[in-house]
């Protein structure tokens, strides 16, 4: 037997302590490190977080010119491809993608290789779309220690886990411990091993050791356990060893071995420490918002800048800021207090990022599109022109709200009529829209109107916009439309979704098309107890993840009818308990295949969940990064952004990512009432003291359809809808109409549109759907002096894969060329990782 000693030191960043002290105790393991390996020239050691490295080379110098020598010896193994170690349950496909592109692209620079062993210490659980990540990424290879043996068993240590599009990575979990160890373990921990390596096919074995859950590493103790071990076991042959001499050796084994000998794994690593799914709520639903609005700014950014041939936005920094806060103890939330309002802040800064870059880009292609407004009286305040915008490679139709003022003071000789003003909405082409005037969004100048706000049915071409006007105008009316949304004091109705509710109720009832969407009472809102820490049950008890003690069933207390009128009907209501609330402002729209829902918690309960009950069916399936599982009832489990019943329901919203299936419901969480940090289970009253997250006022929004083939893309839009922005009134030699580009087939989804980090040009990622490999294109229509051949072929790409191409400038248009996920063409190799070899 060949057992391979990986020397490694766990590193949070953010856990018990905030992100200065996190990224210091790096630098201070670092060099702990290090003066070790100059004493005893056995030591080998990985480390992987490039982000890591950056603070190190940043802010010592000196330390990180001695890490790169000891790389170029081979005793530092430098392993995993990513900013930080995140959690993959819970970030967005895209940015999975985009730790390995950050990563990968500074090892690369720094060190002259990229890894090709991804490496997961500590994180809790792997999305079943990762495989396709780490092969898009050059990687092949993947070490994790979470789920352990006890809820994920193995029959080997090592396997093949296949992603949805066929990517085959080589896995392996040690067979005994976790990936550090305490002082005096050393010795047990290889007893441990050999016992189990005899049970086992491979005589390759992996050991990983090293004090800390906050730095740390190997010891001397720890190496001199090591030698007395090695004395009384000369049948096995030890080797300090890192990842990717573990996993070559692991490799040529298994080579000389029968096909069969690993087993083969399709679908996600999970599940473990549960209740991280829902655990800072309101965190997460801030970190979901700056994900997805840096993802819609920075691809209307990069295609606007494209087409006009003005120069992108710097988006690093921002995305560095997303990547940091996806760490497996930020994201899942179970930091301290402290930690967690310092995250909040940061990804608070991402969101304004992405509005500044919004507005400038908007801006600059505004000043290219004309964007004259009708004629209007002498002494009479002119329309106000909008810019509609699409940030999607597919046709948007739907609504949009445009709010404006009309003039610049309120309208007087209008004062006591309602608010009454005729105003007119005209479209790209001059003509008159139909439209809904609906509640402008302050309580000032109540009797005076001036403000006024719109919603417009609208169709926007892709990555395209429409010029919009809103004006005063004496004499004009609304024109008529078909089938408008019907209402009345407690439910609304489009012609295809009827909602109701009333005051008393036990839930709310949702029909399609005149059959009810749920059985019984209808979508209903419970609490569960919950007294579980942070991470849910820290040993995995069953009643840490299978929540049916009820607290409160909630009932609806009011309903009140918001809006009437032919584009959109709107029911508020509200459903109380004891202590909490929830406001769930319930919307249809003509020609809308979903019910739009709005909701504002108030939260005062501790020890307990907030669940909304959909009874529905318990066998569901679910969008994760990267994939779609389907599961049946196996206690609370994480979700992406949208879950169904097949054929019967679904659910998107821009927030939640916890649910579970249960005797024919499924159950969405909205929020826990769990101390910051907490291991251990805690009783309500015995948690009164402790600062407890979520605790006030969270808001989200949703959607419920039976449309269920179209729930992809109306997640989409839910997350990123179209954007509307007053701009100057001035003539351009763009249309009121027009595209920039759009994505062939419409089933890809699109990943990014961002500039290419290395020289000119842009980068292009997508995903096909799982099971169907497609030819795709894209066509930059809006290529400014480059309109020859808009249309860039970017071959075929298998159902499941993630496909990246970078888009350069060539003559009559643009070309693409295939690259990873740290944007190396084919050819660009990166030199070998240095063996080492200290037995």
């Amino acid at each position: 037997m060949q057992f391979h000693l990986i020397g490694n030191s766990h590193l949070d960043p953010v856990w018990l302590w905030d992100w200065r002290e996190g990224l210091n105790e790096g630098l201070i393991t670092v060099r702990t490190i290090l003066d070790l390996m100059d004493e005893d020239p056995e030591v080998t050691y990985i480390r992987g977080e490039s982000l890591i490295y950056r603070h190190i080379e940043e802010t010592d110098p000196a330390t990180f010119r001695r890490i790169a020598a000891q790389v170029k010896k081979g005793r530092w193994d430098v392993v995993g491809g990513t900013y930080i170690q995140p959690d993959t349950n819970l970030a967005g496909i895209e940015t999975l993608a985009r730790q390995y592109t950050e990563g990968q692209r500074y090892f690369q620079e720094r060190f002259g290789r990229r890894a090709t062993v991804a490496w997961q210490a500590d994180s809790f659980g792997h999305t079943a779309g990762l495989p396709e990540v780490l092969h898009a990424a050059g990687i092949d290879s993947f070490a994790f220690t979470r789920p352990d043996s006890k809820v994920f068993p193995l029959r080997e240590p090592a396997f093949w886990w296949e992603g949805p599009g066929g990517a085959r990575i080589l896995a392996y979990r040690p067979m005994v411990g976790w990936y550090g160890s305490e002082h005096d373990e050393v010795p047990r921990r290889l007893d441990g091993l050999l016992e189990a390596a005899r049970n086992s096919s491979l005589q390759t074995v992996g050991c990983f050791y090293g004090l800390g859950n906050h730095g740390g590493g190997p010891s001397r103790r720890q190496l001199a356990d090591i030698r007395a071990w090695a004395l009384h076991h000369p049948e096995v042959e030890l080797v300090h060893s890192g990842l990717h001499r573990f996993f070559a050796a692991l490799r040529k084994e298994v080579a000389a071995k029968p096909a069969r000998t690993l087993p083969v794994h399709r679908g996600e690593l999970n599940f473990c420490l549960r209740g991280c799914y829902s655990s800072m709520a309101r965190f997460k639903g801030l970190y979901r918002r700056g994900e997805n609005l840096l993802a819609r700014a920075e691809r209307t950014d990069a295609i606007i800048a494209g087409s006009l041939g003005t120069a992108p936005a710097d988006l690093d920094e921002a995305w560095r800021s997303v990547l940091f806060n996806s760490f497996h103890d930020i994201l899942p939330g179970s930091s301290i207090e402290r930690a967690m309002d310092d995250q909040a802040a940061w990804m608070g800064g991402v969101v304004q990022t992405t509005q500044a870059t919004d507005l400038r880009a908007l801006n600059q292609l505004a000043l290219q599109i004309d964007t004259r407004v009708a004629d209007h009286p002498a002494d009479h305040p002119s329309a106000v022109a909008a810019l509609a915008w699409n940030p999607h490679p597919v046709p948007f139709r739907g609504h949009v709200e445009l709010e404006a003022c009309l003039d610049y003071r309120p309208l007087f000789p209008y004062k006591g009529r309602g608010g009454k003003v005729p105003i007119r909405v005209l479209g790209p082409d001059g003509k008159p829209l139909p439209f809904q005037e609906i509640d402008v969004e302050n309580r000032t100048s109540v009797e005076v109107p001036w403000r006024k706000r719109v919603l417009v049915p609208v169709t926007l071409p892709s990555f395209g916009w429409n010029v919009l006007e809103l004006g005063w105008v004496e004499g004009s009316t609304i024109p008529s439309v078909p089938n408008p949304v019907r209402s009345g004091p407690d439910w609304i109705d489009n012609g295809e979704y009827r909602v109701k509710a009333m005051p008393g109720g036990k839930g709310i009832s949702i029909s399609h098309r005149g059959r009810s969407l749920f059985k019984g009472d209808g979508l209903t809102a419970a609490v569960f107890e919950d007294p579980w820490g942070s991470w849910g049950g820290m040993k995995e008890e069953p009643e840490s993840f299978l929540l049916h003690d009820l607290r409160e069933a909630w009932a609806i207390k009011t309903v009140s009818l918001l809006e009437q009128g032919p584009e959109r009907a709107t029911l508020w209501t509200r459903l109380e308990g004891k202590r909490s609330r929830i406001d769930l402002t319930f919307s249809v729209s003509r020609n809308r295949p979903a019910v739009d829902v709005q909701a504002r918690v108030f939260w005062a309960d501790r020890s307990a969940r907030l669940k909304l009950v959909f009874p529905v069916g318990d066998e569901a399936e679910f969008e994760v990064p990267g994939a779609t599982v389907r599961r049946k009832p196996c206690g609370e489990v994480p979700g992406g952004r949208w879950v169904s019943i097949p054929g019967k329901f679904g659910f998107a919203s821009d927030a939640l990512y916890n649910f579970d299936c249960v005797k024919g419901q499924l159950r969405a969480t909205v929020v826990r009432g769990a101390p910051y940090a907490t291991e251990f289970p805690l009783p309500a009253k015995e948690s009164m003291r402790l600062p407890t997250g979520d605790l006030g006022e969270f808001k989200f929004r949703f959607l419920l359809t039976a449309a269920t083939a179209e729930l992809p893309r109306l997640a989409r839009e839910l997350e990123q809808p179209p954007m509307v922005q007053i701009v100057p009134v001035k003539k351009g030699p763009l249309p009121r109409q027009g595209s920039l580009g759009e994505l062939k087939p419409a089933s890809l989804q699109l990943l990014a549109l961002k500039p290419a980090g290395k020289g000119r040009g842009f980068v292009l990622r997508a995903q096909a759907p799982a099971g169907r490999t497609v030819r795709a294109s894209f066509k930059w229509t809006g290529s400014k002096g480059k309109t020859k051949n808009d249309l860039i072929d970017l071959g075929h790409i298998t159902g499941g894969r993630i496909g990246s191409w970078l888009l350069e400038p060539a003559a009559g248009g643009w070309k693409a060329v295939e690259v990873d996920l740290a944007e190396n063409r084919p050819d660009q190799k990166s030199a070998p990782q240095a063996k080492n070899d200290r037995k």
